[in-house]
């Protein structure tokens, strides 16, 4: 597949490679949660990864399609939202039939997406819900805000999309640089997690197809690159490193490596084309969602096997995506508005 061919429709969301690499993603992270690697957090690189393929769907369809506003927000919110509540209704029904406690706090926060600035009234680690992972689902909802801030504003020739992107991924490192330099107690529970600073690799990708998709060189490179710079910044998830450092280095290949892949496909782009991956990146929200409390139950005392916890979550998982996720997207998507 030539170059041209693999930019086409990428602000749709629907190129087989970004299927794909949405695969790579959720499996890192499901690899992060139940089968974890000593020394490097996939569950953080799966994260960053979907970090960085948002910023590029985002980019494409805010400032190259000029997909109209109301429209954005529709589709994002057919996405999104109807999974999101079925999971927070579910697991609080749950709670309350098993007798657990459960917190309103928590609950609200989920609902808001605010609970990565909302913590748990006993601080980090203290949560009652399994709701933790909604923080990254927080950054995404801010994020599109920002995003169509900027499209709204370029549209009406008050500043260039470029511009705008630029200043909001300037925001990110300069909060990422500071908070590493101040080094508050839990930054990595508290501070880390704040749109401001998570929301990098998302930016920096956003502000790449809002500058116009500029590479020098990239079609010229070797298609063995893209591969490498993601290697590069799992390496660069290393613990040991500053936080800062894996944030601006680690993700910062991962969107190099993005973008090359857009620019250049070649046997790397045919890789992630491969169609298991392809169908687990299709799934993969809905497997997001459904792993936490899994993820949660293996990791307790007594607690069950990671590897049955892991099955338990992809029967959840794709329970939700046929049941709830493709139908009521499809059907928000094809009569909402209409």
């Amino acid at each position: 597949m030539t170059a041209p061919e693999h930019k086409r429709n990428i602000g749709s969301g629907h190129v087989d490679y970004l299927d794909g690499w949405r695969g790579l993603a959720i499996l890192m992270l499901m690899v992060g949660h139940f089968l974890p690697v000593p020394g490097i957090s996939f569950g953080a690189v799966g994260v960053n990864l979907f970090f960085v393929l948002s910023g590029l769907l985002m980019g494409g369809l805010l400032f190259e399609k000029q997909e109209p506003i109301a429209k954005f927000y529709r589709r994002r919110i057919a996405r999104i939202l109807p999974a999101h509540l079925v999971f927070v209704l579910v697991m609080t029904l749950a709670y309350l039939l098993m007798g657990h406690p459960i917190s309103l706090r928590e609950i609200a926060a989920a609902l808001l997406f605010v609970n990565n600035y909302c913590l748990p009234e006993g601080g980090p680690g203290t949560a009652l819900m399994p709701f933790g992972h909604i923080w990254s689902l927080s950054v995404e909802e801010h994020s599109y805000i920002a995003l169509s801030l900027v499209a709204i504003a370029s549209r009406r020739g008050l500043m260039s999309a470029g511009a705008g992107a630029g200043f909001l991924l300037a925001t990110c490192i300069c909060f990422a640089v500071g908070y590493q330099i101040l080094n508050p107690p839990q930054l990595a529970f508290v501070q880390w997690l704040h749109t401001e600073v998570a929301a990098y690799g998302l930016m920096a990708s956003a502000a790449w197809v809002a500058a116009g998709r500029r590479w020098a060189g990239g079609d010229r490179l070797p298609a063995f690159v893209a591969p490498a710079l993601v290697l590069l910044g799992i390496g660069l998830h290393w613990w040991s490193l500053p936080l800062a450092v894996q944030r601006i280095l680690g993700v910062g290949c991962f969107v190099a490596a993005l973008c090359l892949l857009t620019a250049h496909g070649g046997w790397f782009a045919t890789l992630l084309e491969w169609a298991p991956l392809r169908q687990l990146g299709l799934w993969s929200y809905s497997l997001y969602l459904w792993q936490q409390p899994f993820y949660l139950l293996s990791h307790r005392e007594n607690g069950i096997s990671p590897y049955l916890a892991l099955i338990a979550a992809l029967a959840a998982g794709l329970l939700s995506y046929y049941s709830v996720e493709r139908p009521l997207r499809s059907y928000l998507n094809a009569h909402w508005g209409r």
